[in-house]
């Protein structure tokens, strides 16, 4: 898919249809770039076994639709990389990359997970969130210093991830943003089928 041509939003409905989940535009939020957007971030990580350490294996990035809150304290990518199911490597590389490869950073220190009623919204079995280090990025008169990475799961699907990205006001209330996209980002639920039988 060439982000050249492929209009983002148009990318990430077929996407979607695909792998059966509904992403909309969340109110207060407008697509920012007509054309898919990357966002260069950190690395994929292989054990060395020899030496005992992680190495850098490729530069790692997120390919999406961006999405910017009309008051420009937050923008958030959707992801176009969907298809995979084991997000747990996934968030290993995330922490490889908050530690620069030394291991460092424990699970428990730096993903924060929900399950049951938080997520019910959603569709899914579980939420996990961790922050990101970035470097200040200023985009528009806006200034983003921070950035928070989500991943939706559902057993035996695909998961959805996003990045989310603040700037100091916006991250005060962050919990807004991320509540904007409830009832606008879920799994579709299995439909039943037509023909029932009657009793």
């Amino acid at each position: 898919m060439s982000a050249q041509v492929i209009p983002a939003i148009r990318a990430a409905r077929i996407v979607s249809r695909r792998h059966r989940v509904i992403r909309r535009i969340p109110r207060g939020f407008h697509v920012e770039q007509k054309f898919i957007h990357l966002w260069k971030y950190g690395y994929t990580w292989t054990f060395d076994s020899l030496n005992d350490s992680w190495k850098r294996f490729s530069k790692t990035g997120q390919v999406g639709a961006l999405l910017r809150s009309d008051d420009r304290q937050c923008e958030v990518i959707y992801s176009v990389v969907l298809g995979f199911d084991n997000h747990r490597s996934w968030i290993r590389d995330d922490l490889l990359n908050v530690s620069q490869g030394q291991d460092t950073a424990r699970f428990e220190d730096h993903v924060t997970v929900m399950t049951g009623q938080a997520v019910r919204p959603f569709n899914v079995d579980s939420m996990f969130l961790l922050e990101l280090p970035i470097e200040p990025m200023e985009r528009d008169g806006s200034l983003y210093t921070r950035c928070v990475r989500m991943y939706l799961t559902r057993k035996g699907h695909t998961f959805l991830d996003f990045v989310w990205f603040f700037t100091d006001e916006g991250y005060a209330r962050r919990q807004e943003y991320l509540r904007a996209i409830e009832g606008k980002v879920y799994f579709k639920k299995r439909q039943e089928s037509p023909h029932r039988p009657t009793k």
